[in-house]
């Protein structure tokens, strides 16, 4: 009888599993299907797409104090609303999240202005309201202002990441805090230490355009750790 009801059991289970399959495939399905593709959500010729964009720092895992040129691994965070992608949670046995690739949906083109970046894709998380973050782990290679090291020993990262297409009348770029996230900062075995660690928002206009173009600066101060060379000075 035991073997029966647990027979059973399995089986409900599987039937649950299926079901819960069949309930988000319909779900994605339909998100999916009004995400337009990556055309930009905008809703008005000036009523821009407002992207928050932050950092995590994670490692420096190269930085050469006389050339500058620094390695290092972060998290992004970019935070918009794309209304296209909203749905009605009491539709879908009150789900208010899913996981969407970001292939598959507009990703802002916010990029690293002086320096290279790689990437590896995550999924992004996508609210019912249509609010999506997005996180990808990132690798950033830039070279670093190197002029006070002989000075104090400290080296500045100056990490700039703007829209590489479009102006502010159309992607609005924020910056989501004052700091860079050191949360998950890993400084074990690195001869660097973070004295300073800030962010700031710029807008440039030119003369020829009345279009302001935003950007984000992250800026990293490392300072190189106590050790015999720097003690001879105590």
């Amino acid at each position: 009888m035991s073997m029966m009801f647990t027979g059973t059991f399995v089986g409900l289970l599987a039937i649950c599993a299926v079901a819960q399959c069949q309930f988000f495939d319909a779900l994605y399905t339909r998100v999916l299907d009004k995400a337009a593709g990556t055309t930009i959500p905008v809703t008005g010729s000036r009523e821009p797409v407002n992207v928050s964009i932050g950092m995590s720092l994670i490692q420096l895992t190269s930085l050469d104090a006389k050339s500058g040129d620094a390695e290092i691994d972060v998290w992004m965070e970019f935070r918009w609303t794309d209304t296209r992608l909203s749905w009605d949670p009491t539709n879908y046995n009150n789900a208010s999240i899913i996981r969407l690739p970001a292939s598959r949906i507009w990703t802002p083109d916010v990029m690293l202005y002086n320096g290279h970046t790689s990437s590896r894709e995550s999924l992004t998380v996508v609210d019912s309201n249509g609010s999506v973050a997005y996180m990808p782990p990132t690798t950033v290679k830039t070279r670093c202002y190197v002029g006070r090291y002989k000075s104090d020993g400290s080296v500045i990262c100056s990490l700039k990441f703007g829209s590489w297409t479009y102006h502010g009348f159309l992607l609005n770029l924020d910056k989501s805090s004052n700091e860079v996230y050191l949360y998950d900062y890993n400084p074990v075995g690195s001869q660097w230490e973070v004295t300073e660690h800030n962010v700031q928002r710029n807008v440039k206009t030119y003369s020829c355009c009345e279009e302001p173009y935003p950007d984000v600066v992250f800026i990293l101060k490392f300072k190189e750790k106590r050790n015999s060379i720097w003690n001879l000075f105590d």
